[in-house]
């Protein structure tokens, strides 16, 4: 499977409280790009990534999109997290697919 976010391009420009800020290659279908993102503390394999625009297939409006990508600590599978507008968890939308860059 492939995945929204490279975490392995993270590169360090700074930190905050809650964890390191950053950019991280982006890639939505064939186009990659280098986007802010921040790197958690209690966690350093998540990375949310900012920067990017989401619409519903039904609508008009263009929403704040963020992906994080986390790896679970226990199994080392790693899983993608995409969230703008109505949190709409059903899989009969997939939010990937709506995703563009800003």
């Amino acid at each position: 499977m492939t995945h929204i976010i490279n975490i392995s391009t993270f590169e360090y420009t700074g930190s905050t409280a809650r964890g390191d800020e950053g950019t991280v290659e982006v890639t939505l279908r064939n186009d990659t790009r280098r986007v802010p993102a921040s790197r958690s503390l209690s966690n350093p394999e998540q990375i949310t990534a900012y920067g990017m625009t989401g619409r519903y297939q039904t609508g008009s409006k263009a929403w704040n999109a963020t992906v994080t990508s986390r790896r679970d600590p226990t199994t080392g599978k790693l899983w993608d997290s995409i969230r703008f507008g109505r949190d709409d968890r059903a899989s009969r939308f997939q939010k990937a697919s709506a995703l563009s860059f800003t």
